[in-house]
């Protein structure tokens, strides 16, 4: 009766061990796939507390300065990407948030109340179109 129940525990932990490595390869797949088919954006629309303070294309490159009673960034767009080369912040977490050049990406810098976002920017290209 032991070894039947030991067979059965055995057997189960194997099926799980299958079932947790099929799903590991479909969710890499997954990420794969949603990783290529992201496309790469136009501009960058920068968002201090809530307004819009500047649209930046990345095929122009070039150093941004904001700021704030809180403190300042610098925004920097070379080679298509964008990235915060410098802030007053604290703890600089946006500096650490790396380039940034796909639809959708984004940097925050909540201290200083500063919010960089990449868009399309390009008229006439709709992802979905709702009547």
């Amino acid at each position: 009766m032991r070894k039947n129940v030991l067979k059965k525990l055995f057997i189960s932990h194997r099926f799980d061990f299958v079932l947790g490595a099929v799903l590991l390869i479909v969710a890499l797949c997954l990420f794969a796939v949603f990783k290529n088919t992201q496309k790469d954006g136009g501009t960058v629309e920068v968002t201090q507390n809530g307004k819009l303070v500047g649209v930046y294309s990345l095929s122009e490159n070039g150093s941004y300065e904001f700021s704030t009673f809180y403190g300042h960034n610098t925004l920097v767009i070379e080679d298509g990407q964008a990235y915060m080369a410098e802030s007053t912040c604290h703890d600089h977490i946006c500096e650490g948030m790396g380039r940034i050049s796909k639809v959708g990406e984004t940097i925050i810098c909540l201290p200083n109340g500063l919010f960089v976002k990449v868009t399309k920017g390009e008229e006439g290209d709709y992802d979905a179109v709702v009547r």
